[in-house]
């Protein structure tokens, strides 16, 4: 009886497979990032504010499968840290107003709010994503959020929003 190839194949096979679902795309269904971010908000500083509401934008998933949101992290913090990440399917939260927004603020789909890690948006849909930062320093800017998400089809993910904030004793 000879020897057999097909274990080493497999291997090859099984190591190329795994290399190819470690990758991370940034031209994904939500769209391509930005090499820089075209809004900036700076908000000053009011009577014990340390919170704000940063409206990220709507997040459409043109893909033809749906994505499932993995992480939503801060890209270059520095003073800010992320207290909460939720989406709405409809745009209305105030840039800038204390997180969480009070009703006023909130946008008329806030109460339809989900948490945004781990939740799926179908191909065709679009929900915003509302980012509640707060200061934890008199100056805190945050460059960019960063959403990674995956597909069903197995593919990952990286998306950066187009909006930098920052929090300053005078803007």
């Amino acid at each position: 009886m000879g020897r057999s190839s097909v274990g080493p194949a497999l291997v090859v096979v099984l190591i190329a497979t795994n290399a190819c679902s470690d990758r991370v795309h940034t031209d994904g269904p939500f769209g391509e990032s930005r090499d820089e971010p075209h809004a900036a908000w700076c908000v000053p500083h009011e009577d014990g504010k340390t919170t704000i509401t940063a409206n990220n934008g709507p997040l459409p998933n043109e893909g033809k499968v749906p994505v499932t949101i993995t992480q939503v992290s801060a890209v270059g913090a520095q003073g800010f840290k992320i207290v909460d990440a939720v989406l709405t399917p409809q745009n209305g939260a105030v840039n800038g107003a204390e997180y969480p927004p009070a009703p006023e603020h909130a946008g008329p789909s806030w109460e339809r709010r989900v948490p945004a890690e781990e939740a799926t948006i179908d191909p065709g849909e679009t929900w915003w994503l509302i980012v509640g930062l707060r200061a934890e320093a008199d100056h805190a800017e945050i460059e960019r959020v960063q959403v990674t998400y995956r597909d069903d089809a197995g593919s990952n993910y990286r998306f950066l929003t187009g909006s930098s904030y920052s929090y300053l004793p005078d803007c």
